[in-house]
């Protein structure tokens, strides 16, 4: 299959390191995982180039730049929106995805699902989305935001995915945007509805939350076919996902690394230091699986060394005592 995936995020070392990490999740799976297109779109910056460093870990991934240096960008808005910009009409799947998600297993099989039902694919979000000044009400919130923006209410056949087993079904198709895929024409015309109704969003709730309340709106607005995904294909390192999700961690795909303990998901993979001490960590749950799939794809070895710093022995020389198969 012809696989795309679009990234995006801000010219920092943090991003650069897990945009190049997600390189190597792709090329370690082989077949059309590795043959598969990566572009990473950065916005928020003042000049318009990949450091000098980073350029050789950026060789196999298209890079774009959403505005000129130094314009405003509010919400970050200018990257996300280029990404569905740049979707390639011959795909036959897209996956739109937060820099700080790793590949652990082949996406063909839900890539060939998708497409068999020209749907658009996600995991649905982990708790109802805040309102300022008010106490979450997910009978209440989402039929008055769907009247503000669409002039009438909205199915909600779908439940929390953090939330105990039994939690009523009053979420729609709100997912969480670590991961958001499906053919592109599907994803264009879902772009083409959201980009008119997330401004009628921001107002309400904030950029912060707009996007993945949006995304729900035009979703139905649209009647576009969606498919709740299961955990595995957007896991979350969360202790929480860990106890109520543990079959789905058994086989998970798309593992997001985005909270910040015990471990900065934006030093792991740009401070050798902090890599170092994340393979030596004792983790448990969500984090051991991460801290697994990482030393499977890196050997313990820091796999960013600037040429001619000698980093890659040192750490070779450090990890050495760490005792991978206490975790096996």
């Amino acid at each position: 299959m012809k696989l795309e995936f679009l990234l995006c995020g801000s010219p920092t070392e943090g991003f650069f390191s897990q945009m190049a990490f997600f390189r190597l999740c792709l090329d370690a799976l082989g077949g059309d995982e590795a043959a598969a297109r990566l572009v990473c779109v950065f916005g928020d910056h003042e000049v318009a180039e990949i450091p000098k460093a980073w350029q050789p870990f950026f060789e196999r991934i298209e890079v774009h730049w959403a505005h000129e240096p130094g314009a405003d960008n509010p919400g970050h808005a200018k990257q996300h929106n280029m990404r569905f910009e740049l979707l390639d009409p011959d795909a036959d799947v897209s996956f739109i995805c937060d820099a700080d998600v790793a590949v652990l297993r082949p996406v063909t099989p839900l890539a060939a699902q998708l497409k068999q039902a020209n749907a658009l694919g996600g995991v649905i979000a982990h708790l109802h989305f805040p309102w300022e000044g008010r106490a979450p009400q997910p009978d209440v919130d989402w039929p008055e935001i769907a009247h503000a923006v669409l002039g009438r209410d909205i199915s909600r056949p779908f439940s929390y995915t953090l939330l105990d087993p039994g939690a009523p079904t009053d979420a729609p198709f709100y997912i969480n945007l670590g991961m958001f895929a499906g053919p592109p024409a599907q994803l264009k015309a879902f772009n083409d509805r959201d980009k008119e109704l997330r401004p009628k969003v921001s107002p309400l709730l904030g950029e912060w939350w707009a996007p993945q309340v949006s995304l729900a709106l035009t979703c139905f607005d649209l009647g576009l076919p969606v498919d709740a995904l299961p955990m595995r294909y957007n896991f979350p390192n969360d202790v929480r996902a860990d106890r109520l999700q543990a079959n789905e961690l058994a086989q998970v795909v798309f593992l997001h690394y985005l909270r910040e303990k015990p471990f900065r998901r934006d030093h792991i993979f740009s401070d050798i230091r902090a890599f170092a001490e994340f393979l030596e960590d004792d983790l448990e749950g969500s984090n051991a699986v991460f801290q697994r799939h990482v030393h499977e794809i890196t050997k313990g070895v820091y796999p960013f060394e600037r040429p001619g710093t000698g980093m890659g022995s040192r750490i070779k020389r450090r990890t050495a005592r760490y005792q991978f198969w206490r975790k096996q």
